[in-house]
């Protein structure tokens, strides 16, 4: 359950925003992107249909993953800078330098992919999935730090309202045609009276559809993507430290 940080702070509750969606969709990104490298490692060279439809998933992540860090910072780090000042003080550089280093990780990211989705070659493939290693060193450490430190700010400081504007244009980003699977994704290991709330909000008919059509298409996405319908959750991932990424190659 996500109902409190490690530290025992409240992330819902009588007088606070309910921020516990976050670790949902921060858990996507640990699991999808964390998975990436291997997929990207398990396309033979050459196989230009398979490598088109794992660049396709790993270009879906990055991109979303871009626009959440995005709204983030325009909706919630902003009000927060605004009302908190002095609660941020200390946080400021290490969450700004963090979020620096994931940007130029992500644009490496993007670059790298580019040359291996027009390729198909396993060299290309390989720098890809060492990047993407290397980014997701970094983004793990980033979504950690968030969770512990600034959701609680967020949960006493962003009002009902806010949240839900920010919620509203983190699902835009999803391509319609993948909404069933996006939902399908996050009740695979999100918590369920999380979710439960989310449904709660939708027609009656859609309520009751949603987590099936969602489950039916995850398990199908998720046997074409990573070779099984149960991948490993985000709790059983290990990324290694990898070497920092440039431009010209890797440097220790």
């Amino acid at each position: 359950m996500t109902s409190q940080t490690a530290d025992g702070r409240q992330l819902h509750g009588p007088g606070l925003t309910d921020v516990r969606m976050m670790k949902v969709v921060h858990d996507n990104f640990r699991r999808e992107l964390g998975l990436s490298p291997e997929a990207v490692r398990r396309t033979a060279g050459g196989d230009q249909r398979r490598t088109r439809e794992v660049a396709d998933h790993v270009g879906l992540f990055l991109a979303l993953l871009h626009h959440h860090h995005t709204i983030e910072d325009d909706l919630l780090w902003a009000a927060l800078l605004e009302r908190v000042p002095q609660e941020l003080a200390p946080l400021v550089h290490v969450m700004e330098s963090q979020h620096e280093t994931v940007a130029g990780l992500l644009e490496q990211s993007n670059a790298t992919l580019d040359t291996w989705r027009s390729t198909a070659a396993t060299s290309d493939g390989e720098a890809l999935a060492r990047v993407l290693t290397e980014l997701c060193s970094a983004l793990f450490e980033h979504l950690q730090a968030e969770e512990t430190h600034l959701l609680p700010l967020m949960a006493r400081h962003i009002t009902t309202a806010e949240w839900a504007e920010f919620t509203v244009q983190g699902m835009s980003s999803i391509p319609r045609r993948k909404m069933s699977l996006g939902f399908g994704m996050m009740l695979y290991e999100g918590d369920p009276e999380v979710l439960g709330l989310e449904l709660a909000n939708l027609p009656a008919p859609v309520r009751r559809l949603l987590p099936i059509i969602g489950r039916r298409s995850f398990r199908r996405y998720a046997r074409r993507i990573h070779g099984t319908s149960t991948p490993r959750r985000s709790t059983d991932l290990v990324i290694p430290a990898a070497n920092h990424v440039t431009d010209q190659g890797v440097s220790s």
